[in-house]
């Protein structure tokens, strides 16, 4: 304003340089839940999201001259503060051009946008030592954990790096994490969620934090967050009843000759995990190189070359017969070596930044076969699109009396003791186990 004010211009530019920033810089991060109903958050809160602030940051600086003005105050500020101040700039970035407009168009009655700042004081002196984000990102540089793990708590240390910027990490007293974790609770955000990502999230990295010396304590530690029993509606828990599982495994039959990815992800990956219990994930990073042949058995190789993998370990599994009848190895026969259920052939951009991990193309058909089963009417909260066929496999194969430990070789689980991590189930013993599952009927 103080550099424009006396000599605004044209109008036109202020107004073509604010519909620019609306709708070519903020617009364009807009969430899905937004493009399908507008109305519903007409004030664009949006915006002022993590990732969203993230994603304008160097266009807001470069249109506001952010470099420009803090060189003239000799102001150098740290990557944290850099962030925060950017992201005031941008949510006063859009009045400040509309203010120029009017005083283009000759209104020049007073702004009353500067009362609304606090008067400015002094805050206290941050202590020395790491911040949350720094201890975050020392955490996954040394341990390197899965992309989706990155993905997911990295808004758990943003939130935190914003709350606690003045007292860095060593400076968070346990009340001070308990009162933050608590209040993370709302409408929006389930107890369960906060306990499972919000907190792990915090007491993992801080200990590990504390044992390389990063920081002297892990407040979170003690903390605890009481989850309400949910009550259980379901007769069948949290598996697929015969129902729902007829439903989807019926609509997949309708791709008869599917000829994309996506279309093969609908016909193959529901009978796949009907019949492994795997999880959804281990099977839309399959690739044609992953199916083999052993002395006439075939089998699928679940493997972290692959992509990610739970336990960071290969597995062997026996497919079950019914897949061969249906023509799953012609399926694989024809696409060859390469993805079954995303498309390889074009080469992925992939983010350098270990903060940002891009997300896998198995996780994304993954995703859209969750949202296509939904669009099924599978629509229960109670339940998972595509990881309750894991519940259902367990439950049947309880039925059928087939042993515990081939079981949990099958699905991948963890030995629930000592003893049973001795001398895992040969293919051949998985194979026969298979033999009993019965095939589904979709009668």
């Amino acid at each position: 304003m103080k550099k424009h004010e006396a000599d605004p211009g044209k109008p036109a530019f202020w107004q073509d340089l604010g519909d620019q920033l609306v709708w070519n810089v903020i617009r364009v991060e807009a969430p899905d839940s937004h493009e399908e109903d507008p109305k519903a958050d007409p004030r664009w809160d949006w915006a002022r999201e993590p990732d969203v602030r993230e994603a304008v940051r160097p266009q807001i600086a470069e249109q506001a001259r952010v470099a420009t003005f803090l060189a003239s105050e000799g102001m150098v500020l740290n990557p944290n503060a850099y962030a925060l101040f950017v992201d005031a700039v941008s949510d006063n970035l859009l009045p400040a051009i509309s203010l120029l407009e009017k005083r283009a168009r000759g209104d020049y009655s007073r702004d009353e946008t500067p009362d609304t700042f606090p008067a400015f004081k002094q805050g206290p002196s941050r202590a020395s030592g790491v911040s949350c984000w720094e201890l975050f990102e020392a955490y996954v540089l040394a341990v390197k954990p899965a992309p989706t793990t990155v993905t997911r708590w990295r808004a758990v240390f943003q939130a935190m790096q914003k709350k606690f910027v003045e007292v860095g990490a060593d400076g968070i007293t346990e009340d001070a994490a308990r009162a933050w974790i608590h209040g993370q609770i709302s409408e929006e955000r389930q107890a369960s969620t906060v306990r499972e990502v919000w907190l792990s999230a915090a007491r993992t990295v801080f200990a590990w934090g504390r044992i390389h010396k990063r920081v002297s304590q892990n407040p979170f530690k003690e903390v605890k967050v009481d989850v309400p029993r949910k009550a259980q509606r379901r007769e069948d828990g949290r598996s697929f009843t015969t129902e729902e599982a007829s439903t989807i495994l019926k609509a997949s039959l309708a791709y008869e000759k599917p000829s994309t990815p996506a279309e093969r992800t609908r016909r193959w990956v529901p009978w796949i995990c009907a019949y492994s219990g795997a999880r959804s994930g281990e099977i839309t990073q399959l690739r044609g190189v992953d199916i083999e042949n052993r002395n006439g058995l075939y089998v699928m190789k679940i493997t972290p070359e692959a992509g990610t993998t739970k336990t960071g370990q290969t597995r062997i599994v026996p497919l079950h017969e019914h897949l061969v009848a249906q023509g799953f190895i012609d399926m694989v026969r024809q696409v060859g070596n390469g993805a079954l259920f995303y498309n390889d052939k074009s080469p992925q951009k992939v983010s350098g930044d270990p903060m940002k991990p891009s997300r896998p193309r198995a996780g994304t058909a993954r995703a859209h076969l969750g949202t296509w089963v939904r669009g099924l009417g599978i629509d229960d909260p109670d339940i998972s699109p595509n990881h309750s066929w894991r519940h259902l496999f367990k439950r049947i194969g309880d039925e059928i009396g087939m042993p515990e430990k081939i079981n949990d070789a099958i699905t991948g689980h963890a030995p629930a003791t000592q003893g049973r991590k001795y001398g895992p189930p040969k293919v051949g013993a998985m194979a026969e186990a298979l033999k009993k599952f019965p095939r589904y009927s979709l009668d």
